[in-house]
């Protein structure tokens, strides 16, 4: 993963857990190094950041996770070990649908239907 959490050499669940935290946080920009804490993230802002990767990697993310690994690779890491390659799976099919257009996600969803 690249200092700034993106996607550029990183794995596709770096880019969803940075996201996830850059969105709970209300950042414009986390790294790596960075501590959800010193960040201003508290167990309320962790619950978020939890419910939203849980909605976009379909995993469980205990609250306690954050307060063992407060740093966003430790907390990538973690997440990885805990859940094996499925979460790198899931994270890119969530970044490929929201890659997609809409009149592609209409297309993909209308297959599935068939």
């Amino acid at each position: 993963m690249t200092t700034d959490g993106t996607r550029d050499g990183g794995s596709p669940v770096a880019e969803v857990v940075a996201d996830a935290w850059r969105a709970a946080l209300r950042a414009d920009h986390v790294t790596t190094e960075d501590n959800f804490f010193v960040l201003g993230g508290d167990s309320l802002v962790a619950a978020r950041m939890a419910a939203r990767l849980r909605a976009a990697l379909d995993v469980r993310v205990p609250l306690a996770a954050v307060f063992e690994h407060p740093t966003l690779g430790e907390f990538t890491a973690a997440l990885r070990a805990e859940h094996g390659p499925a979460v790198d799976e899931a994270a890119a099919l969530y970044l490929s649908v929201l890659a997609c257009s809409d009149a592609e996600a209409e297309t993909m969803l209308g297959r599935l239907d068939d």
